[in-house]
């Protein structure tokens, strides 16, 4: 019932009752004066009501507008909040409740969603606010299963520059493995500080430096530091310092460091693959951003004069060995850092995405000797250099993902995971003194992305690895004149590679994915790689080969999951 209703009954209930009273007496005295008189009053009182009613109905309209226009006027992060209040806040609310609608009330009390008080924004989803700062955590739980069809006595990199040969016991027997030692933890924390965008990265899995017995019990993997940098913006600048990956790496956009702004490829074997040039070394480096589709800059790389066990020394000068990286020392007598330079171009071209970007190198390497018949050493230097093209461009948007790099050097092995050498050692026509020479090496790869679904992805690859061969006379071999040295000549060893080539799928299925929680995916790798050597004895196989699989299970922590709404969680 109505409350106009309501009222009306209560006002007419007396003057009912007194009438049944006067029809229950018909002698009263002065009856029939009386209930005229009341019926009077009554309608008078009636008229009254309806007034008051009239006069409050339009209060509340009133009212009603006054309510709407303060909730429009006052922004929500404005109004105050009484579960939440600083010692600064009034206890008096700048618009009284009863002139506040419910539904004003109601956000009063809810401030806007991801702002603080202070008017920033609230940390993402799996991150925290530290002061201004926010800190996000991110990387997976991996659980990861290898199978080759050879002995590589490799751990989940594969020892791409030297899988065994079918004539050897390692090249006869296959390898299996289960392994969480790709699991990976990193911390991304992000502040601005007087115009200064500033982002400090660190990354970190359990791949450090395995004792030979790490199989054995406990598998006692050691963390390492696979990136640690710091990154500054201020306006169209950006300075970095710290290890992150290669100027030579390809990106995906940018110029950026971040591992998902970069095209190394879907692959769980983490020596990424063959043809992908990269490192991940101690950088300085300053780009420009002069507007949003151009971005170039220079910077310098821990270099590495590197020879490995490829190289055959003058057997005069074979204490000359240890003066470069040649997998029996922590380092080498390096001349001066590595000089990159790198210019990218991002454009949208139809509603999809295009890269390119070349980059250019300059190295060196020196070394000493003390000459026949010299009482001091003598140093010699040597430089070289080289330079990358590399593009991704999206055939379908979101779906379809084309990328390819080609890369060419004099002493780039450095940048090929080590699967050759960077220089050789050459003696004089009377082997007396020695120079260095750079080898040419040279690498590239193209391959599609197919983002079926959101949750579903597939890759296939194809990448080659090229040295040149650089070979000469042992002038200081007098014990058996005529010997070949250097790299790739007649009577090398099969460890003296012309090429390596590896072709490679891959399907990385997501079975969930969530901001809050994370994400669960499971993988499958598959490889198919050749080498051929320089030189093949009579009797030798013309190349090795190898099968490999990589499966597994891998849990990604809520922050990392994000990068599953555009690619898989990169290498």
């Amino acid at each position: 019932m109505k409350p106009i209703h309501i009222l009306f009954a209560c006002l007419l209930l007396p003057g009912v009752v007194r009438g049944q009273t006067s029809s229950a007496n018909p002698d009263s005295s002065g009856s029939d004066a009386n209930l005229a008189a009341e019926i009077k009053s009554l309608r008078e009182a009636l008229l009254q009501t309806q007034k008051q009613m009239a006069a409050q109905q339009q209060e509340i309209e009133s009212l009603k507008a006054q309510s709407k226009n303060a909730v429009t006027i006052a922004p929500v992060s404005e109004l105050p909040n009484p579960s939440n209040k600083t010692a600064g806040d009034s206890a008096t609310p700048a618009v009284e409740p009863a002139t506040v609608s419910p539904v004003a009330k109601i956000q009063r009390q809810s401030p806007a969603p991801q702002i603080q008080e202070n008017g920033k924004p609230e940390a993402p989803l799996g991150s925290f606010r530290i002061g201004d700062a926010v800190l996000e955590l991110g990387g997976f739980v991996d659980l990861e299963n290898i199978y080759r069809t050879t002995n590589t006595q490799s751990n989940i990199a594969t020892n791409l520059g030297g899988f065994p040969y079918n004539n050897t016991p390692q090249g006869s027997v296959s390898e299996f493995r289960t392994t969480a030692q790709f699991s990976r933890l990193s911390f991304k924390i992000e502040d601005n500080f007087a115009g200064n965008n500033i982002l400090g990265f660190v990354e970190g899995d359990f791949s450090g430096n395995d004792s030979p017995g790490v199989y054995q019990s406990v598998n006692q993997h050691t963390n390492r530091m696979r990136l640690y940098f710091m990154d500054l913006k201020r306006g169209k600048w950006e300075i970095l310092g710290g290890q992150t990956w290669s100027w030579l790496t390809p990106n995906r956009e940018g110029i950026g460091p971040i591992p998902s702004d970069l095209a190394i490829t879907y692959n769980e074997d983490q020596n990424l693959g063959v043809g992908v040039p990269y490192t991940r070394a101690a950088e300085f480096r300053v780009a420009y951003h002069p507007n949003e589709h151009w971005a170039f800059g220079a910077g310098i790389e821990d270099p590495n004069q590197y020879i490995g066990g490829y190289v055959a020394l003058p057997a005069a000068f074979t204490s000359i060995g240890p003066q470069f990286d040649n997998g029996a020392q922590v380092g080498a007598a390096n001349a001066f850092p590595d000089v990159l330079s790198k210019v990218t171009y991002d454009n949208k071209f139809a509603s999809r995405h295009f890269h390119a970007e070349i980059t250019g190198l300059f190295t060196g390497a020196h070394a000493s000797v003390m000459p026949v018949g010299a009482d001091s050493f003598k140093t010699h230097t040597t430089v070289g250099g080289g330079g990358q093209l590399a593009t991704n461009y999206e055939l379908m948007r979101d779906k379809l993902v084309f990328l390819a790099n080609a890369f060419w050097s004099d002493g780039g092995a450095h940048y090929l995971v080590a699967t050759g050498p960077e220089l050789v050692v050459r003696p004089n026509a009377l082997g007396t003194d020695i120079s260095l020479s750079m080898v040419h090496a040279g690498a590239g790869s193209v391959g599609l992305e197919w983002r079926m679904t959101p949750k579903q992805a597939f890759a296939v690859y194809y990448g080659a690895d090229y040295y040149g061969r650089n070979s000469f006379l042992d002038t200081t071999n007098t014990t058996h004149p005529g010997t070949i040295i250097g790299y790739g000549g007649p009577g090398s060893p099969n460890t003296n590679n012309r090429a390596i080539q590896q072709a490679t799928f891959d399907w990385l299925q997501t079975f969930w994915k969530n901001p809050r929680y994370g994400a669960l995916q499971t993988y499958v790798q598959y490889s198919y790689l050749t080498r051929n050597p320089w030189f093949v004895g009579p009797d030798d196989p013309k190349n090795a080969h190898l099968n490999m699989i990589y499966a597994g299970f891998r849990y990604v922590l809520p922050s990392s999951a994000g990068t599953l709404l555009r690619v898989p969680y990169p290498n």
